[in-house]
């Protein structure tokens, strides 16, 4: 018969290894350019390691099934591979920077492009029309994103609605964001190129497994401890 010492430390190796094994897992999430799915000019669906983020979604900023949610690129002149499953890190800026670049390998959010989303992400959006059989608002956030991203100039961005919303809150909307909701999805297609970078809304995150395995990893070695001490009473 196993000794209640030896049956906890093979239930915590069991717990670890499972948290661990989550924790390794890769990110992805399957993107779309339909617009009748979200309101948003793009679509995403999370695999399992990344579907945290739909609970932070207002119901107006994802689909009806709950299983995708709405999103916009930063990088004007790279593509993703539409339906198709892409690797995801998450960053506060995009990799290449799109037809501005990057400095030192990253193209920072600006603080008007994060508010923007947010508020987009919370279904709270001043002036945008969540109706998923239209798509003026989503071109027209599309391009005010892009724009504040210095991916085209302000003459091309077709209406100053977004704009007039970041142009009264931030003295310079263009500013780098230094806040962490709002992310960059930096993404890799299926053939192994460079995918186009898009916003994700991650206010909360949870556990990934990593804080459990830890934890069980800290009390297998507390239990050994005691072993080798009751063995040298």
């Amino acid at each position: 018969m196993k000794s209640p010492i030896k049956k906890l430390t093979l239930t915590l190796i069991a717990i670890a290894t499972l948290g661990a094994t989550s924790a390794l897992a890769v990110p992805q999430v399957k993107m779309n350019a339909d617009s009748t799915l979200t309101a948003a000019n793009y679509n995403a669906k999370p695999n399992g390691e990344l579907n945290w983020v739909l609970d932070n979604y207002d119901s107006k900023a994802k689909s009806a099934d709950g299983n995708w949610f709405g999103t916009f690129c930063i990088e004007k002149n790279e593509y993703f591979q539409n339906n198709g499953d892409h690797d995801v890190v998450l960053n506060d800026g995009s990799v290449n920077g799109g037809v501005s670049g990057a400095v030192n390998g990253k193209d920072t959010i600006s603080v008007g492009t994060a508010y923007l989303y947010e508020q987009f992400a919370l279904g709270s959006l001043t002036g945008f029309d969540y109706d998923r059989s239209k798509t003026g608002s989503g071109s027209l956030l599309q391009n005010t994103i892009w724009y504040l991203e210095g991916e085209i100039n302000l003459s091309d961005v077709g209406g100053s609605t977004f704009l007039d919303l970041v142009d009264g809150l931030f003295t310079s909307p263009l500013a780098n964001f230094t806040g962490s909701a709002v992310k960059a999805m930096n993404l890799t297609r299926p053939d192994g190129r460079r995918g186009q970078d898009q916003l994700v809304y991650t206010a909360s995150v949870p556990d990934t497994g990593a804080t459990l395995s830890m934890l069980a990893f800290g009390i297998i070695g507390l239990a050994a401890a005691r072993r080798r001490l009751s063995f040298k009473k």
